[in-house]
C-alpha cells in the first residue's frame, strides 16, 4: 500500500521521505508569484511576508496533481491510500475524488481509498504519522484503513491566533465573527468541529489559554503523546511543553513549526496543540 498525504499534515519533507510518504503540495500566491509548499517556500518566508503587510493567499491541489502522482502505482497494481486535508477548508480532497473516477475510468481496477480527515496542521500529521507507523508494521489494508478512521474520530485540535480577524478574513474560521469584542489582551481558544475551525473560549491572556488546554488534555485523561505546532513563537511553544509535561500524564510533547499553507491563514504567533483522545 502506498501512502500519501498532502502538505497540511504539516510534516517535514524529511520526515515524509524518511518514511516513503507521497506528498501532494498546495500553492500560496505572493505578490502573484505561486510558490509549492515547502518545496518552493518556507513557513519562516511566509510568516515575513505577513509581517511586511502581504496577504499571501492559498490554492488547492488540482485532479490533474492526483492523476500524476497515483497513476504510476496504479499501473504497477499497487493499493493507494490518500489521507487528506479537511474538505471544509480546502477543496483538495474533492480533487482527489475526482481524480480517482479519472483513474477508474481507464483503471476499473484501480484500488485507490480516500480519507477525509476533517483535520488540519499536525492533527492531520498524527494521523499519517500512525497510518504510516502501521503500513511499515505490516498490517493488512482493511486494519490500516479502519485505524486511520479511528485516529480520525479521536484526534483533537487546540489553537490560539494573535489575530482572530486575519483568521476570519482568509475564510477558514466558522462561527467567529463577533467573538472578539475589543482588544484588553483577549486571547481565543478555538477547536475542529465537523471538519472547521471554530472559536471555543475566550481567555486574558496567553497563560489562561494554555491552562485551559491543559485542563482540556486532562478531561481526556490523555497519556503518551502531544504535538505543538507554532508561528515565530517558539518561546510560547516551550511554555506550553513545559505546563504539559509538568501538569498532565504526557510522556512526550513533540514542537515543529506551522507549515506555510496554515500559516498564511493563521499569521505570527500561533500555537496549537494537537493529541488523541483514545478513550472515544
Amino acid at each position: 500500500m502506498k501512502l500519501f498525504a498532502d502538505s497540511c499534515s504539516d510534516m517535514t519533507l524529511e520526515e515524509t521521505k524518511r518514511r516513503g510518504i507521497e506528498v501532494l503540495p498546495l500553492t500560496i500566491t505572493i505578490d502573484d508569484e505561486n510558490y509549492r509548499d515547502q518545496l518552493d517556500i518556507s513557513s519562516e518566508e511566509v510568516l515575513q511576508a505577513i509581517r511586511d503587510g502581504k496577504r499571501p493567499t492559498t490554492s488547492q491541489a488540482n485532479p490533474e496533481n492526483f492523476v500524476e502522482k497515483f497513476t504510476p502505482y496504479v499501473e504497477k497494481g499497487e493499493s493507494i491510500l490518500y489521507i487528506a486535508f479537511s474538505s471544509e477548508l480546502s477543496g483538495t480532497y474533492q480533487s482527489a475524488v475526482i481524480a480517482k473516477d479519472t483513474i477508474m475510468d481507464e483503471y476499473p481496477e484501480a484500488d485507490i481509498t480516500l480519507i477525509d480527515t476533517k483535520a488540519a496542521s499536525y492533527g492531520l500529521g498524527m494521523i499519517v504519522e500512525r497510518a504510516s507507523d502501521d503500513i511499515q508494521n505490516g498490517l493488512s489494508k482493511e486494519d490500516v484503513i479502519e485505524n486511520v478512521k479511528k485516529n480520525v474520530r479521536n484526534v483533537r485540535h487546540f489553537f490560539t491566533v494573535n489575530d482572530l480577524d486575519y483568521l476570519a478574513q482568509g475564510g477558514r474560521l466558522s462561527k467567529g465573527s463577533a467573538f472578539l469584542g475589543g482588544l484588553l489582551n483577549i486571547k481565543p481558544l478555538l477547536h475542529m468541529e465537523d471538519g472547521k475551525l471554530v472559536p471555543l473560549e475566550k481567555h486574558r491572556g496567553i497563560k489562561k489559554v494554555f491552562s485551559s488546554m491543559v485542563n482540556h488534555l486532562n478531561e481526556d485523561n490523555v497519556k503518551g503523546r502531544a504535538h505543538i505546532v507554532h508561528a515565530n513563537a517558539l518561546e510560547s511553544a516551550e511554555q506550553l511543553k513545559e505546563k504539559l509535561l509538568a501538569e498532565t500524564g504526557l510522556e512526550e510533547v513533540n514542537i515543529s513549526m506551522i507549515g506555510p499553507t496554515i500559516s498564511s491563514h493563521t499569521g505570527n504567533g500561533t500555537v496549537a496543540l494537537f493529541y488523541f483522545n483514545e478513550g472515544v
